[in-house]
């Protein structure tokens, strides 16, 4: 095997390596806690909870203006 082989297949599986490597990345950013000492992946259920809620409610005022109309 000669250094051009080495570097042909260097060369080839970067972007899998690239794309592991950004995968792990992600999964320690996402793992991380904050102050609250809550992670990523806890707020971001909060936020969807919320949202839900927030739709109900805007739901509610759409069909009480539709009764009055």
């Amino acid at each position: 095997m000669t250094v051009r082989d080495i570097l042909l297949a260097m060369y080839s599986w970067w972007p899998f390596i690239l794309i592991v490597g950004g995968s792990i990345l992600a999964m320690r950013v996402m793992r991380q806690r904050t102050p609250s000492g809550a992670t990523m992946i806890d707020l971001y259920e909060q936020q969807i909870a919320e949202t839900r809620r927030t739709n109900a409610g805007l739901e509610r005022i759409a069909a009480a203006l539709e009764k009055n109309s």
